[in-house]
């Protein structure tokens, strides 16, 4: 077994596959990764930042279904899950099937289509952020799918999310009985990473440059914090008293280096979450990686400090999570207006233990 895997394991990490590839790709990695170990799930279909990656079949998806099928038996449904993206333009068939004009109605929609055709109790339903709603949430529950929020680029986002989440719960509860199907809010960590730093570049500053590579990881713990908050309240205890699966906050890696997304999963372990690799980072964690005790409890406050330079330098993270990306002019204009006042004292990165290095390019 892949020690780094059993690692995270001990560390009450499940570990996610993300195969953004064709059928035949996706069935040989999937079945490589459950040679290494125990799989928690799969992650299909083409990634947002890799446009030119292929699209898994109905068939392709059925395939990997059944390759994680009996660990979801094992586990009672928690596990062995594979998460796959509903299409985000509507087709005739979903129209013809849509129960309202509403966009909740339209994602239901195209849901349901996805979980008839492929008709298997691991099934999980991928929904983009900007359509995770209350009544979008409360429409995908009530077809008894498992569901993935996915794209959340932001700590405050991530709880508008959970708290969107949380009530779409209550209703489903409050109506029809506890939901029993596991639910996912995925963090993308590269997204947010890759956007902050090539704004630090158009700064060009030493100040600025001293902040590259820690703004992922900075927004994912706040976000962790904000999870936690969100589910240990009493509004969430009456739920799980009645027998309603906690969320779980997945950590979405792709789309970095292997080494680089390797070094986010090791920064950030911590009990209760899950994280997806492409099979080249997980590699790269059996390498070189380092697994050793909780990576994000102890790191709030200086999460909140990178947040705070970042956002002296005029960067912040809502305007990266909505996607809009400030021109060089616009970026230099904000660092003139700061040109009378010092500097903020950005304090350097250090990796907490010698052999994360490796783990980290320059």
């Amino acid at each position: 077994m892949n020690h780094a895997w059993k690692r995270l394991r001990a560390e009450g990490v499940d570990v996610w596959i993300d195969v953004t590839a064709t059928a035949e790709n996706a069935a040989r990695e999937i079945r490589r990764a459950l040679a290494e170990g125990e799989v928690a799930g799969a992650r299909l279909g083409t990634a947002h930042d890799d446009p030119a990656g292929g699209h898994v079949t109905a068939d392709g998806i059925r395939r990997a279904c059944d390759q994680l099928l009996p660990h979801h038996r094992a586990s009672g449904g928690t596990k062995g899950l594979v998460s796959v993206p509903l299409p985000t333009a509507p087709t005739d068939a979903t129209d013809a099937e849509a129960d309202s004009d509403t966009d909740s109605g339209a994602w239901a929609a195209r849901a349901r289509a996805l979980r008839d055709e492929i008709d298997r109790p691991n099934l999980v339903v991928r929904l983009p952020a900007e359509a995770a709603d209350t009544a979008t949430l409360r429409s995908l529950l009530a077809l008894d799918v498992a569901v993935e929020v996915s794209g959340v680029c932001s700590p405050r986002r991530y709880g508008q999310v959970a708290t969107a989440l949380l009530s779409a719960l209550s209703a489903r509860t409050a109506l029809e009985g506890s939901a029993r199907a596991a639910s996912f809010l995925s963090f993308d960590v590269t997204g947010v990473e890759r956007h902050v730093d090539a704004r630090l570049d158009l700064i060009g500053s030493d100040e600025a440059k001293a902040l590259r590579g820690r703004a992922g990881l900075a927004c994912a713990r706040l976000a962790h914090r904000t999870h936690e908050m969100t589910f240990s309240s009493a509004r969430w205890g009456a739920l799980a008293a009645a027998g309603t699966p906690e969320p779980k906050l997945l950590w979405v890696t792709g789309g970095a280096s292997p080494y680089r997304a390797a070094h986010y999963v090791q920064e950030l372990v911590t009990r209760g979450t899950a994280t997806a690799m492409r099979p080249a980072a997980a590699h790269a964690l059996a390498e070189a990686g380092t697994v050793s005790g909780d990576r994000v409890w102890r790191h709030y406050a200086d999460a909140e400090r990178t947040l705070a330079y970042l956002n002296w330098f005029g960067i912040s993270m809502e305007t990266v999570a909505a996607g809009t990306h400030g021109s060089p002019r616009t970026l230099a204009a904000a660092t003139a207006s700061r040109a009378d006042k010092p500097h903020p004292p950005v304090r350097p990165h250090r990796a907490a233990h010698q052999a994360h290095r490796r783990l980290t390019p320059a």
